[in-house]
């Protein structure tokens, strides 16, 4: 159970100039809760995709503000973990996930783990590089994408593939490549881990709409054509919540928004 963070704009700029000095400040902040890691992939001006993670807790760390704050780009996926429990808080496991330029940013937790390992090789998760339900999901997109599908394809076949199999799975994802950024909401039915909720030590400063809101996914286009995707946990003007059992993709060229319903991605305008 994490947040997630991204935005892709018309020419390079920082997560901060797209969401607000104060979202951004907040957004980063909701580490007290999603402490155990942090991370961030964007394009760079060689459209490459790059990253930078920490398995640490980001509320405070320096190196997050810059990448939130300082470091331009003309797009970006941003990640805080609230690891699920047994998922270990190491490296390997820290989101984003990165292969052959393709970023994976999971928000959510698909059980049981073990029958969820078993729909992959172990060839194919050690690419990725982490144990956890996020890492696989990776792996299955990647391996939608190594048979030729879109990037859009990959991700929406997984996920709806995964929802079938795991029906209170929750499955929120930011996927970052050099030329699209993917955005997928799909939770209907997922337990909001409200046990630790009760049992963090934050009280009365959780940050807003976990309790009734956790896994709602939004969106936001700016006045320059920019568009933005955040968890819940921002004040809530200007954003528009994502349909359950939906995909956003954003042309990182163009700025064109098209959405996709899950599992039958037939397209419409957005």
């Amino acid at each position: 159970m994490c947040r997630l963070l991204g935005y892709a704009a018309p020419r390079a700029t920082t997560a901060a100039a797209v969401l607000g000095a104060d979202d951004a400040r907040e957004w980063q902040r909701m580490g007290r809760l999603h402490a155990d890691g942090w991370g961030t992939a964007w394009v760079d001006d060689a459209r490459t995709v790059r990253r930078r993670r920490d398995p640490s807790d980001g509320t405070a760390s320096a190196d997050l503000a810059d990448a939130l704050v300082q470091e331009a780009s003309t797009a970006r996926i941003a990640h805080l973990r609230l690891a699920t429990e047994g998922m270990g808080t190491v490296l390997g496991n820290t989101h984003p996930f990165v292969v052959d330029g393709i970023a994976v940013a999971h928000n959510g937790s698909i059980q049981p783990v073990q029958e969820l390992r078993a729909m992959v090789r172990p060839d194919e998760l050690a690419r990725v590089g982490g144990t956890t339900d996020s890492a696989v999901v990776t792996a299955l997109v990647l391996r939608e994408v190594a048979r030729g599908a879109s990037l859009l394809e990959a991700t929406t076949t997984t996920v709806a593939r995964l929802r079938s199999r795991f029906p209170t799975s929750a499955v929120n994802l930011l996927v970052l490549s050099a030329d699209e950024l993917v955005a997928v909401h799909a939770n209907e039915g997922a337990p909001v881990p409200l046990d630790l909720f009760a049992t963090s030590p934050l009280g009365a400063d959780l940050p807003r709409d976990h309790v009734d809101h956790y896994y709602r996914l939004s969106w936001r286009r700016e006045a320059d054509g920019a568009v933005a995707f955040t968890s819940s946990g921002l004040a809530s003007e200007g954003w528009r919540p994502m349909a359950q059992h939906t995909a956003a993709r954003v042309d990182l060229r163009t700025l064109a928004l098209e959405v996709v319903d899950l599992p039958t991605a037939q397209r419409r305008a957005a």
